[in-house]
């Protein structure tokens, strides 16, 4: 009974529920993480992370940013606006799958042919993540952590019953965006006819639509184009982009506190702007990353070690070096999801273009001097440009002082000290 007390009390909060998912989620993927690593090698992973990035930026296209305007339509009250939604995106997977097989059996290349059978199941998988951070983050937290569990066990089976292959890896893909697709549906409840799709409302959404793909490619591409500028342009050795896309991976777990903000924040942002809520997040948000990076310092190497073999260890320089980045991005993450929902989608692709440019741009001097490193200190430009100039904006925008993101005022502590002590209180009693 204590168990399922303890339990209630965490699922009864959003913010806590979505971190501690983020947690456990973590825990599990350093496991699939650590069979995953030896049983590529970093050759082979790096020519995982081409592919990976090259399916990424497709399915992001081919989506047109569609699902982008549905926290904007629900907020407005448009009549039926999950059939409305669900319909275009299974009619747009019917025609894509199609498209897919058909380019694959004319293709000689195998990336290009994983990415032709892969994107359309992903461009699904992604529109209804979205949709139902929006409708349940809880929810979507349980599809994110059965994907990490089901991937894991297949990952271990394959490490001790298969041969080295970059086709496993793919396969794990696939199988995490059906979970996704999947358990989505049945949350939904509906499965709606894709020839029923309402096509003139799918015509009224194509304007913000792709506005809002641009800005996705735009976000994809400045986590993207530095492994795919160092393997097709400057033909960087896949082991070194194996070893940079292990420390992009090791790095990313500092975004595990924004990335639990930014999902609650999205379902909230939806119904009205809680701009007390976006700052207080960005407050909270700022203390407990620098907890998350100053264990990622500690522990980053033995965990290189422990969950890759020595082979790697050359990755965690990478680490360091993007760390920097973490917290300037999570302003982004954060600042983003009101941006959205307040249909403010030029100014949202107008900042986050500049990022993504100074990207590029960095990229071009400092791969061919400095190969990895020199892809790890670009990114690390350009979420510093991201952070910078959206954390500027909002606070123009709403007049909030500097101060007011880092420094926690009177009330404020008291008010944090109350919900402590209550919950303190309740698992006391459970």
């Amino acid at each position: 009974m204590r168990l399922k007390s303890i339990a209630r009390r965490i699922t009864g909060n959003d913010y806590v529920y979505t971190i501690f998912t983020k947690i456990m989620a973590v825990v599990i993927g350093l496991i699939a993480s650590s069979y995953s690593n030896r049983f590529l090698g970093p050759e082979l992973k790096g020519e995982l992370g081409q592919i990976s990035s090259m399916i990424s930026i497709i399915a992001v296209t081919a989506n047109f940013g569609l699902y982008q305007p549905y926290p904007y339509y629900k907020r407005q009250g448009e009549p039926d606006v999950l059939n409305k939604f669900l319909r275009i995106f299974l009619l747009q997977f019917i025609v894509y799958t199609v498209i897919g097989i058909v380019a694959a059996t004319a293709l000689q290349s195998f990336a290009l042919t994983a990415v032709c059978l892969i994107a359309p199941i992903q461009v699904l998988a992604n529109q209804l993540s979205f949709m139902i951070m929006v409708e349940d983050v809880k929810f979507k937290n349980k599809i994110f952590f059965t994907a990490r569990i089901t991937n894991t066990i297949i990952t271990i089976l394959a490490f001790y019953t298969m041969e080295r292959t970059i086709l496993v890896s793919l396969a794990l893909v696939v199988v995490g965006d059906l979970i996704t697709v999947v358990m989505a549906l049945r949350r939904m409840r509906r499965m709606p006819n894709p020839l029923r799709a309402d096509l003139r409302f799918a015509a009224k959404i194509v304007p913000f639509g792709i506005v809002s793909m641009i800005t996705t490619l735009m976000i994809t591409l400045n986590y993207r184009v530095d492994t795919l500028m160092m393997g097709y342009m400057f033909g960087v050795p896949d082991a070194e982009i194996g070893f940079y896309t292990l420390g992009v991976s090791l790095s990313e777990y500092g975004w595990l506190i924004p990335d639990a903000f930014r999902e609650v924040l999205f379902s909230r942002t939806a119904k009205d702007d809680a701009i007390e809520e976006v700052t207080m997040s960005m407050k909270v948000n700022f203390y407990l990353t620098l907890v998350m990076i100053a264990g990622i310092l500690l522990l980053g190497k033995p965990v290189i070690w422990l969950l890759a073999g020595a082979e790697y260890l050359p990755a965690y320089a990478v680490t360091v070096l993007l760390i920097a980045g973490i917290i300037p991005m999570s302003y982004f993450k954060i600042i983003g999801t009101l941006l959205l929902a307040q249909g403010k989608k030029y100014v949202y692709l107008g900042m986050l273009t500049v990022s993504v440019v100074v990207n590029i741009l960095v990229n071009m001097v400092t791969i061919p001097l400095w190969g990895k490193m020199g892809a790890a200190a670009a990114s690390v430009a350009s979420y510093a440009v991201a952070g910078g100039c959206f954390l500027a904006y909002y606070l123009k925008t709403y007049g909030i002082p500097v101060r007011d993101v880092f420094l926690f005022k009177p009330e404020e502590i008291a008010r944090l000290k109350g919900m402590l002590a209550r919950v303190k209180r309740k698992l006391s009693k459970a």
